[in-house]
């Protein structure tokens, strides 16, 4: 099975010491993974936690149940939808993915906020610049299914055409990277509609404990940004990355996912987070949108995620902006008015709300 994607924005993927310097297949896998278990919680099934510590809130094939009967239905009754298709312990992930793309180049992106200052640094750390690599024009996924399985193809289909309609295929999606078009996508409904028909609850039920991604806590917004308002951002730019590869495309500069998410210095806005604290203090602003602060068990990843600006076509002036998260649906106007300081002329295409997106598929 092979399936060819079109980057929107480029493809970072990571991989075991951050350096992305190849595409890292389990970058890929694990946002898949992600996704499929937002896309389970919000049509009421069960997804566990894979890494927790607590063993009971994840799952595991029952190797003792499956050697009584050698049935594999027996040694899967306690394990949930996503990890049958993902695997756990004692049971392997269902497919072997290879990835490639058209063009790979040297990492870098030129920000406002200033050399030496921590944030700065924090970009350099986070994309070790030095190794890394990013991927762009068309991303080609080849899977191959253990026997028995091929059928299983078409939840991947219905995966991969609901992220790139409601997100992005990236580790860390908050940094603005991964958005892609599928020529060959299904609609929100028939891909949700494949999602709950694979459904199957794990014996005995099982609750997990804290809150999780889930569709039910979905929105986005889908802008359309005037050229003016795009590139009058970048007077001047400071560059994390490769400096020679910056010198090519010096003249094409537009705000990245960080300056959108953070305040652009030397501009009247205070980007989405600045903005979101200036109304609900510090700690809110934390929880919506992520920490490094505190202690490990304080430590998490955003809510909000925003992509870099990119074009549907090379052929339209104007530019997109996808901006999405998992919190209280409300939130959307708070992020339409800070949009709004940042590009005055940005004008919101679309809205979804996860709820009402479930509800319309329910109804069908």
């Amino acid at each position: 099975m092979k399936i060819i994607l079109q980057t929107l924005t480029p493809i970072w993927t990571g991989g075991v010491d951050q350096t992305s310097d190849r595409l890292h297949e389990t970058g890929l896998i694990g946002s898949l993974r992600w996704w499929y278990e937002a896309l389970v919680r919000g049509l009421d099934g069960y997804a566990c936690d894979p890494t927790s510590d607590d063993p009971e809130q994840r799952c595991q094939f029952d190797v003792k149940a499956y050697g009584k009967t050698k049935n594999i239905e027996d040694g899967l009754k306690g394990v949930c939808s996503v990890c049958r298709l993902f695997g756990c312990t004692g049971w392997r992930r269902r497919f072997d993915l290879r990835a490639s793309t058209t063009r790979s180049e040297p990492f870098w992106l030129a920000t406002r906020d200033q050399q030496g200052k921590f944030n700065h640094w924090w970009l350099s750390q986070i994309y070790e610049t030095e190794k890394s690599r990013l991927a762009f024009g068309e991303l080609m996924l080849e899977f191959t299914w253990m026997r028995g399985y091929e059928n299983q193809h078409e939840i991947m289909e219905a995966l991969l055409s609901l992220i790139s309609q409601l997100g992005s295929i990236s580790p860390k999606p908050q940094y603005g990277f991964g958005l892609v078009y599928n020529e060959g996508s299904l609609s929100t409904i028939e891909g949700l509609s494949i999602v709950r028909k694979n459904i199957i609850e794990p014996e005995p039920k099982k609750i997990l404990a804290g809150v999780y991604p889930s569709l039910r806590d979905y929105w986005l917004l889908q802008c359309t940004i005037p050229e003016q308002d795009a590139k009058s951002q970048f007077a001047t730019s400071n560059v994390v990355g490769d400096m020679q590869t910056f010198q090519k495309y010096r003249g094409q500069l537009l705000p990245v996912s960080f300056d959108i998410r953070y305040k652009l210095p030397g501009s009247s806005d205070l980007g989405l987070r600045q903005s979101y604290r200036s109304k609900h203090g510090k700690m809110p602003t934390r929880q919506v949108f992520g920490t490094l602060h505190g202690n490990e068990e304080d430590k998490h990843a955003s809510s909000v995620f925003v992509s870099h600006l990119y074009k549907k076509s090379k052929d339209e002036a104007d530019y997109q902006l996808r901006v999405w998260g998992f919190t209280r649906t409300d939130m959307t106007s708070e992020i339409a008015a800070s949009l709004k300081s940042i590009f005055p002329h940005i004008s919101v295409e679309q809205k979804i709300i996860g709820a009402e997106l479930l509800g319309r598929e329910v109804s069908i």
